[in-house]
């Protein structure tokens, strides 16, 4: 049987390319058949197709993903098989979700009919088996907006709304599911035009000016963020909007969100919130945990947000007086002129007081951290080497960070430029290599450097991100900072148990990473290199050698020893 112009699997092909996704992250199943020839197909007539990217584990494909997006901007597609490939993206679906990723994520679903006269049709025993009554349930928590393909001709116009929605404020993963039939059957030529995203919104122009005067009518303003500068850009804006205001910036981490050494900058340390007046809640979606500190009570929360609700967060409940729906990219310019058409010289002589007391305490806070990195305590040991790796990474370096209990030391010791500085971003631990991946494929020029736990690391299927680095020339540095220890997973067990039987004797086989992996010797064999660090003194040089070996074209693992916390 033949089909009459392309299959809907070439309009897949063409659309993606359309769409500006530069490269197809894909682990294919025996209903990928159909796109694999469109790409081949795309490869032979040189037409445009994104790069298929090959990865062993579907959780490293969207990891990658998301990695690529967060240094290109970029929209971004992966592909897997069926059920189970959607099964093995796993916490990436999560860590996909509050990163607002744009992806759609494409999904193989088990072919309908076994008759022989319909191409496509199920011919081995597994289209029985991995067939389930709700598929989408799988990422329904998680995704923005799920679709079928239910016919060869409606692919064109699923797809089309699937990067609008994907790309659409706040943006987020979307689900594609694709039977193998409607991929063999005659697509829609002419494309469809391309659906563009909506408009990212703009605060209430009442709203940013009562939000405005609290701000400004405020004693001690404090601002938090965790991606502000998930668009570099945005931090010279920040940084001015504080400068103003002699606002403290509780920096939360997801991206380095100041500019590089800024005096205002609380990186990772919520101090200033114990004190403020007014609190302004940029991009964040824990601005603090109660438990362990909070603003007074009195504090005036205002909130800036392209999802200010979280109404996926249940329970998030902040007193936010004032929650403006608006994109931060548009609201904060905005916010800085409301701000100074209300200063006053009485406000400006305030907000200069406060600066300097602000600089003053951010100055005693790089001090303490100085101290921790030139001390020889075992409990400093991680700032001791984390201090020594920022000595020795070129200012162009990218550094991903899933560090987990160090990341407060990360914060402290290897300070970055906006833009050259992510983490993780969502509690789903096992995105770093797979991430390094993606943005060393996105900018290829730039040295990546993942600081991960050893927990962190072993979650990431390191073998198939080392594997996929290798195969399409994206080598990156890992740092495994190992304490031989679930450490996460200790701690609140000695909280919660202080006299317990597990703390009495010193028992917690469930969270011990004994006996220890060679992570060195792990590296070496997926074609890489790799060497044990065992002092700040050997780290530095031990970082230049890596870099080098990547320049090389290969990864290169740090299996950094630290005590056991």
């Amino acid at each position: 049987m033949t089909v009459e112009g392309p299959e809907a699997a070439a309009d897949l092909i063409a659309l993606l390319a359309d769409e500006g996704v530069s490269h197809l992250f894909i682990n294919p199943g025996t209903d990928s058949a159909p796109l694999q020839e469109a790409l081949a197909a795309a490869r032979a007539a040189g037409t445009p197709a994104p790069r298929a990217v090959l990865c062993i584990h579907e959780s490293v494909a969207l990891a990658a993903a998301i990695g690529h997006h967060m240094v290109s901007g970029q929209p971004q597609a992966v592909m897997v098989h069926v059920d189970a490939g959607t099964l093995n993206l796993g916490c990436q679906l999560h860590n996909a979700q509050r990163n607002r990723t744009p992806v759609v994520i494409f999904a193989g679903r088990t072919p309908y009919t076994a008759s022989p006269e319909v191409r496509g049709h199920r011919d081995t025993f597994i289209h029985w088996q991995q067939e389930q009554l709700d598929q989408p349930a799988i990422v329904r928590n998680y995704v923005k907006w799920h679709m079928e393909v239910p016919r060869g001709r409606e692919l064109a116009p699923i797809v089309r709304r699937a990067f609008q929605v994907a790309q659409s404020s706040p943006t987020g993963p979307a689900y594609v599911m694709l039977p193998r039939e409607a991929l063999m059957e005659a697509g829609s030529r002419p494309l469809p035009r391309r659906l563009p995203p909506a408009v990212p919104p703009g605060p209430d122009p009442d709203a940013l000016e009562k939000l405005a005067a609290i701000l400004v009518d405020a004693s001690r303003a404090v601002i938090v963020t965790s991606r502000t500068a998930a668009e570099p850009g945005c931090a010279a804006v920040l940084a001015r909007l504080a400068e103003t205001l002699g606002a403290p910036v509780v920096d939360q981490g997801d991206r380095a969100n100041l500019p590089l050494g800024h005096a205002l900058h609380s990186a990772g340390d919520p101090a200033p919130l114990a004190t403020a007046d007014a609190v302004l809640v940029l991009d964040s979606e824990v601005p603090w945990v109660p438990d362990q500190l909070a603003p007074p009570d009195d504090a005036r929360v205002v909130q800036i947000d392209a999802d200010p609700v979280k109404a996926d967060m249940p329970l998030w409940s902040y007193p936010i007086e004032v929650a403006l729906t608006a994109d931060t990219r548009i609201a904060l310019p905005l916010l800085e002129q409301a701000v100074l058409r209300r200063a006053t010289p009485e406000h400006r002589d305030r907000w200069a007081a406060r600066r300097r007391a602000a600089e003053a305490d951010g100055a005693q806070r790089r001090a303490a951290a100085a101290r921790r990195a030139a001390s020889d305590r075992p409990a400093d040991a991680p700032d001791a080497m984390l201090a020594a790796l920022s000595r020795a990474l070129p200012d162009e370096a990218v550094v991903v960070e899933e560090a987990v209990t160090n990341r407060p030391a990360v914060g402290r010791q290897v300070p970055r430029q906006p833009g050259h500085f992510f983490d993780t971003g969502a509690p789903a631990l096992g995105w770093a290599p797979g991430g390094a991946v993606g943005m060393k494929l996105a900018r290829p020029e730039l040295p990546v450097v993942a600081v991960c736990g050893d927990g962190s690391f072993n979650f990431s299927v390191p073998t198939a991100a080392f594997w996929t680095a290798h195969r399409y020339g994206a080598p990156f540095v890992t740092v495994v900072l190992n304490n031989h220890s679930y450490w996460a997973s200790k701690r609140p067990v000695m909280d919660l148990y202080p006299d317990g039987v597990s703390v009495r004797g010193n028992d917690f086989p469930e969270t011990q990473l004994s006996p220890d992996t060679d992570y060195a010797a792990l590296a070496a064999a997926c074609g890489g290199s790799g060497r044990a660090v065992h002092t700040p003194a050997e780290m530095e040089e031990a970082i230049r050698w890596a870099l080098a070996e990547t320049g090389h074209g290969r990864c290169a693992v740090l299996d950094v020893r630290l005590p056991a916390p």
